[in-house]
């Protein structure tokens, strides 16, 4: 529960700034020059203040995209960038790299989009993308942006968005772990350039290393009914957390229930890859997370990121690529996996 609001000067008066604060209304609003002086001070606490989060609405002043992360697929774009318009999760995952990343647990949120989406169309025409030269944009990466919905409403306006522009090729990617379904209501996939992607993993994983988190059933649920209401969807199993002597049962019964509700052969695409972490931040999550399991396994670092040894993460590659085809019923083609080719 937000108790108090950290809104900047400049910001105070916007629909975006009056529409979150009249969401919660016994939040106390604190008035603050720069988000930046409360988001980036030193010596902060990230998971005090992710169990008493405040919120902050400010300005970005400098750019909101980004190159995308070697560290993650571009699930087959030519051009794969990032969009960052707000910062840190409700929920609270012992693996997550925010918390090796964030300075500050708080949720941040920045209120003049309508800059965020003139940034976005002149990266598209810069890029010059096309059919035959796809983008993918990803808008969840800091956030899960679909499981605060209901507080910011940014799901709606990159759906307006991307119905305005109808560029081909270009797509925005809505990443979550929330089962709510009617969020996807307030999208519309007339473009076909929406793709909603859910993460998920094994029920057991959810349940030791995941908090306030929507459960795997609930996920999986929410991803039928987009696929029914026409979006495009993603599954990302990713990443996989190895974890325990039975991790392989758990992934099989996962990929028994995507192919029970017949989604298999539906999807989008299916994204997978072992856990990994840039190494500097998972120094500082061992510091946040000392009873942390995921954070304290046997890891080895390539290339400044921190994973399972390379024999491991090839077998769980191995291993997940061919549950997902033979179990799942999904193409291999739209399985990319970071192991095989990190795109």
């Amino acid at each position: 529960m937000i108790d108090v609001i950290y809104a900047e000067r400049e910001v105070l008066g916007l629909p975006f700034a009056e529409k979150v604060i009249s969401r919660i209304p016994g939040a106390a609003v604190v008035t603050i020059d720069r988000w930046e002086d409360l988001f980036y001070r030193k010596k902060q606490n990230y998971a005090l203040q992710k169990k008493e989060r405040k919120l902050i609405i400010g300005r970005n002043r400098g750019s909101f995209v980004m190159e995308g992360s070697g560290n993650c697929q571009s699930g087959g774009a030519e051009v794969f960038k990032y969009c960052s318009f707000a910062k840190n999760c409700i929920g609270g995952c012992d693996y997550c790299y925010l918390q090796g990343m964030m300075r500050s647990g708080n949720l941040l949120a920045f209120a003049n989009m309508e800059d965020c989406f003139s940034e976005v169309e002149a990266v598209i025409e810069k890029e010059q993308v096309s059919e035959d030269k796809r983008m993918l944009l990803a808008v969840s990466y800091d956030n899960d942006v679909y499981a605060l919905e209901g507080l910011f409403g940014y799901v709606k306006m990159w759906s307006d968005f991307v119905n305005s522009k109808k560029r081909p090729g270009f797509t925005v990617e809505v990443r979550t772990k929330c089962g709510t379904k009617s969020f996807i209501d307030r999208a519309d996939p007339s473009s076909g350039s929406l793709v909603f992607t859910w993460s998920v993993s094994t029920g057991e994983n959810i349940r030791r290393f995941e908090r306030v988190t929507s459960t795997l059933e609930a996920r999986l649920a929410a991803a039928s009914y987009a696929l029914d209401r026409g979006f495009r969807v993603r599954l990302a199993l990713d990443p996989v957390i190895a974890a325990g002597r039975d991790w392989k049962e758990g992934y099989r019964d996962l990929c028994e229930r995507i192919s029970l509700l017949g989604m298999g052969e539906r999807l989008d695409a299916v994204l997978t890859g072992g856990f990994r972490i840039p190494a500097d931040y998972l120094k500082i999550m061992r510091r946040n997370a000392p009873c942390s399991p995921v954070a304290f396994d046997t890891y080895e670092v390539r290339n400044g990121t921190a994973g399972y040894p390379a024999e491991k993460e090839r077998a769980i590659s191995e291993y997940i690529t061919k549950a997902l085809t033979k179990i799942a019923g999904v193409p291999e083609a739209r399985i990319f996996s970071y192991d095989k080719d990190g795109t």
